[in-house]
């Protein structure tokens, strides 16, 4: 929630500039820096990960000389409602709304929050990278809007209203007596920085005047507009090339397949019964199962079993009154079997040498005539498979 409110002020404040007197004890900006005053309290009592050892560190002196040591002055200067200090001047041309350039500090405490709320929804390497490069070009893109806007309205302050600032003020819809609207000052101001990023220069043509203010604004969002363009392009390339390596090495393994079917001169009904147990396990990825367990030690292998099955066994409940000993011995002992649909699983007066734990999918129960009598699934209780069976 505190991690959506700084994204939600990161694209309110800049609008903030193109009001025609914009108010600076704005609610909701000073409700944004009471949170991040509250967030930043949370922080001295809140563990860190200690890089040497990989374990969370929770002894309180430890955590105010950590959190001291990195992002607190950041995060302390980004909290302080400077807005309010700043003398006003001119409502029509305001210079205090330049302090939220400084709220912008918050941001360098905010990776390990972002990941932590990432992690939670589990998105792959590629899904990660490609929603956190589309994130920065949108905050890019807006604050360097707010910027060139911010920028000619503090230097006409400063060169004490001169005629030459006009002509600059002009071109970004600045006017002393119209009032253009928020959407007309915005989208035009936009649409300049994007020829300034992409080192097209500005699209309309260039005034007589050559101010000195205006030719460093251009040169510095050109220059910053394009390095951050190029490692918003080379992260976008690195992901395209992941992703088709991913693609091309699942394309070779599954055509060495299809020349091994034909080879074995398999029948069509079991070549798409192999192509779709292929196509249900990998989902057009390939990846080398053994090969990644073998770059791993077993406890670590233990840990991810125990991850994935604990659950599973626990909710059978013949297991539950077991020592836990004996249950983690039993979860190291599982092994995950794929069966697709029509395969049978257990035949009717067979011995069976082992217990089947359903992960996901339904089984249907056949009696010996092939008439189904129970469906099994997720969740079903296998004392009532008994009961209702027999």
């Amino acid at each position: 929630m505190q991690l959506l409110l700084l994204f939600a002020a990161l694209l309110y404040m800049p609008i903030q500039v193109f009001k025609t007197c914009p108010n600076r004890y704005d609610v909701f900006i000073l409700f944004t820096d009471a949170v991040a005053f509250l967030s930043l309290c949370s922080q001295f009592h809140t563990g860190y990960v200690e890089p040497e050892h990989k374990n969370i560190n929770l002894e309180p002196r430890h955590i105010a000389l950590h959190y001291l040591e990195t992002h607190f002055i950041t995060d302390f200067i980004g909290c302080l409602p400077l807005q309010i200090v700043v003398d006003f001047h001119d409502c029509r041309y305001p210079v205090f709304t330049a302090m939220f350039m400084v709220k912008l500090l918050r941001t360098f405490s905010m990776s390990k929050k972002w990941k932590n709320v990432i992690g939670q929804f589990q998105l792959s390497y590629v899904n990660y990278v490609a929603l956190k490069v589309g994130i920065m070009l949108i905050l890019f893109f807006h604050w360097m809007t707010y910027f060139h806007f911010q920028v000619p309205l503090i230097c006409y302050h400063i060169y004490d209203h001169t005629d030459g600032f006009w002509m600059w003020l002009k071109r970004f819809c600045i006017s002393k007596t119209t009032d253009e609207s928020i959407f007309e000052k915005y989208s035009s101001n936009f649409y300049l920085v994007c020829g300034l990023c992409i080192g097209a220069g500005y699209y309309s043509p260039h005034q007589d005047t050559h101010l000195i203010p205006e030719m460093l604004l251009s040169a510095f969002m050109g220059l910053t507009g394009l390095l951050f363009l190029t490692y918003a392009f080379a992260a976008v390339m690195r992901l395209a090339v992941y992703r088709q390596f991913e693609l091309y090495c699942y394309s070779g393994k599954y055509k060495e397949l299809e020349e091994y079917m034909t080879l074995m001169r398999l029948p069509k009904y079991l070549q798409r019964k192999i192509n779709l147990f292929i196509n249900y396990k990998f989902n057009e990825h390939f990846f080398h199962e053994d090969a990644i367990k073998n770059t791993i030690n077993e406890q670590i292998r233990q840990d991810i079993n125990m991850h994935c099955c604990k659950n599973l066994v626990m909710n059978v409940p013949m297991f539950q009154d077991l020592p836990v000993a004996l249950i983690n011995s039993i979860i190291f002992s599982l092994t995950q079997v794929l069966y697709m649909p029509g395969q049978t699983v257990v035949k009717y007066n067979t011995p069976g040498y082992s217990i089947h734990l359903i992960a996901s999918g339904t089984v249907a129960v056949m009696d010996a005539t092939g008439r189904e009598v129970r469906i099994i699934q997720v969740g079903t209780k296998i004392r009532d498979i008994f009961i209702k069976t027999v």
